[in-house]
């Protein structure tokens, strides 16, 4: 109970009046939003083809949807056919890179929020915990830019090889030139922004850095006043002797 109390008298709610602490709180809803659009979308391919022997065009759909394995999305162009056509290629890595940064910076937040409204006193006086602040930081800011570099050259092989024309489709078996056609294309609004809010979120870490910089001792050791010297007393000696 005693350990319970001092808890909740160290607790500072005025952190969120702070950039540490506000902009903590918006890292936190942008990695949410980067993740769950990500992992939320599901799409499908529609074409025509006519097949030997049929006198009408007959429908193929395929469907897609995270972590984007498309090399396993296998389906037959015709029932006569002995073979299965299979995507070309997917982005199952960048994609689950990507949410997995998402998934960390959600947690991280999470764990800095708590450390700053519970134990804000321990993290002013201990610069052990605010140079470790910083590095994690340092460290999850590089890694969203490169996973939303990543997943933004993921999102464009999902297009490409979702699009039949594009993707290979088109050409292949009984699927010749005339024979086969587009009907519909995936809708990609939701990985669209979910590469905006990858970025968007490294541009907020960019700028967290510098407030939690402020924090550390190297910014307040080059920020320190110079002192001035103090008198020798050569000094007071020659100005007695002045006088």
């Amino acid at each position: 109970m005693e350990a319970a109390g001092q808890v909740t008298s160290g607790v500072n709610i005025g952190v969120f009046k702070e950039p540490r602490g506000f902009i903590k709180v918006l890292e936190f809803v942008l990695s949410i939003f980067a993740f769950a659009t990500t992992t939320s979308h599901k799409s499908s391919t529609t074409f025509s083809i006519l097949c030997a022997n049929a006198t009408q065009p007959e429908d193929r759909t395929f469907y897609y949807s995270y972590p984007y394995d498309l090399e396993s999305e296998c389906f037959k162009l015709c029932d006569t056919d002995a073979k299965q056509f299979c995507l070309l290629s997917g982005s199952k890595s960048s994609a689950e890179f990507y949410v997995f940064v998402g998934v960390i910076v959600f947690l991280y937040c999470l764990a800095a929020l708590v450390l700053y409204i519970f134990f804000d006193d321990l993290y002013r006086r201990n610069t052990r915990l605010v140079i470790v602040d910083f590095i994690i930081s340092v460290v999850l800011t590089l890694l969203w830019i490169i996973a939303s570099s990543a997943w933004a050259a993921g999102v464009s092989d999902v297009k490409t090889y979702t699009d039949p024309e594009e993707g290979g489709i088109f050409g292949t078996g009984q699927c010749q030139k005339d024979l086969c056609k587009v009907k519909s294309l995936g809708n990609f609004a939701s990985l669209n922004v979910s590469l905006i809010f990858g970025f968007l979120n490294f541009g907020v870490w960019i700028g967290n850095l510098w407030f939690i910089y402020k924090e550390t001792p190297w910014f307040k050791l080059t920020s320190k006043p110079p002192t001035e010297p103090a008198s020798t007393p050569q000094s007071v000696d020659s100005s007695i002797n002045h006088i």
